[in-house]
């Protein structure tokens, strides 16, 4: 087994996965050196010490460093210090692998532009051959909607984690880049740079050029600019907080994808609300048809919602002139309370958490 194909098996190991394909092998092959790809199966899934995984690979913590930051700068490694050390550690393939490369400057990837956009294709080519159906592929989706405040009642009580305010308010760091599904297959005119990230997430991207640091003020003028172009609001499944809010579309984004471009498949990628329509008041303009990402939304005499297809996104109700649509509560389902325990879950419902737990640190 050469080294890809080695190193191919520790991703896949991760709960939200990386099926056995050979686009995913050329991906690794562009991403990493084979010296690179040799160090990273020592590297684990938790971040460790840059001397702990030199005693692991039998190298020098000062080599061990250098190829990590190599690594880091394009994307494909999370590193950060901590006190006087350097921690480095695998990052799953979404979020993190697919998306973090396609966002760093053109020069830290090292790649001419027909390369990075050779690898914008490997990724769409893998999600549609297995990969998609994998992120997706366990009761416990890795993301959902924050449904758009505006749609919701003011009568209507909202957690803290049905908010996305709420995040970008209490965030340690926020930053704003450019969408890396949008970028590597343009299958719309919907804005670009509205992709963001918070907390220890934002501030890695920022530090290696592949985000903008940007205060809650203008997190949120970010969030209105996507809602007004019907870009629906998805977030790391989790409580207490978020690692991003993607604003994504239904033909592109690969979060919205598992339901529209892939037709359906396990997970379901929704809020806790659902779109009703007040029938005495709708006037049966079809606004709110263009407007729903998921095609829930039929016009006879009036509006009709499928609720099997609604997401509770909340679009629909913004785009109301008669004001005749609203978000409605039909659950108080908590997420993980935050990403250990969602990885838990993902990695018990498809039943690869021992494994799992082989890979979490350098060996």
């Amino acid at each position: 087994m050469d080294i890809y194909e080695r190193l191919h098996a520790r991703f896949a190991a991760h709960p939200l996965g990386a099926p056995r394909n050979d686009k995913f092998l050329e991906i690794l092959r562009i991403l990493y050196t084979p010296e690179e790809a040799e160090l990273a199966l020592h590297i684990g899934f938790y971040p460790a010490r840059a001397a702990d995984i030199a005693e692991a690979a039998g190298l020098p913590e000062e080599r061990v460093i250098e190829l990590c930051e190599s690594m880091a700068d394009k994307g494909a490694l999370y590193g950060f210090q901590a006190g006087e050390q350097r921690r480095y550690c695998l990052l799953p393939s979404a979020p993190g692998l697919f998306e973090f490369p396609l966002m760093v400057r053109q020069e830290a990837l090292r790649l001419t532009p027909a390369e990075r956009e050779r690898l914008g294709r490997l990724w769409d080519e893998y999600y549609h051959e297995g990969w998609g159906h994998e992120l997706a592929g366990s009761p416990t989706p890795p993301a959902r909607v924050l449904p758009v405040s505006e749609a919701i009642p003011v009568d209507l009580h909202v957690f803290p984690f049905e908010e996305a305010a709420h995040y970008i308010r209490t965030a340690r760091h926020v930053a704003v880049s450019d969408c890396p599904c949008r970028t590597s297959k343009p299958s719309c005119d919907a804005p670009v740079d509205v992709c963001l990230t918070l907390n220890y997430t934002a501030r890695f991207l920022s530090e290696r050029n592949a985000a903008r640091l940007i205060t809650p003020e203008e997190a949120l003028a970010v969030l209105q600019r996507a809602e007004d172009a019907g870009l629906v609001h998805c977030a790391t499944n989790t409580a207490d907080r978020v690692d991003y809010i993607c604003n994504c579309c239904p033909c592109c984004c690969d979060i919205l994808g598992v339901m529209t471009r892939l037709h359906g498949v396990v997970a379901r990628v929704e809020s806790n609300f659902r779109a009703v329509v007040d029938e005495g008041t709708c006037i049966a303009c079809g606004d709110c048809l263009e407007r729903c990402p998921m095609e829930a939304i039929t016009l006879g005499d009036v509006a009709v919602v499928d609720q099997e297809r609604c997401i509770g996104c909340g679009l629909c109700a913004t785009a109301c002139p008669a004001e005749a649509i609203a978000l409605e509560r039909v659950a108080e389902t908590p997420p993980p309370a935050d990403y250990r325990e969602l990885i838990t879950r993902i990695g018990e419902e498809k039943g690869r958490l021992e494994v799992f737990a082989g890979h979490l640190h350098p060996s």
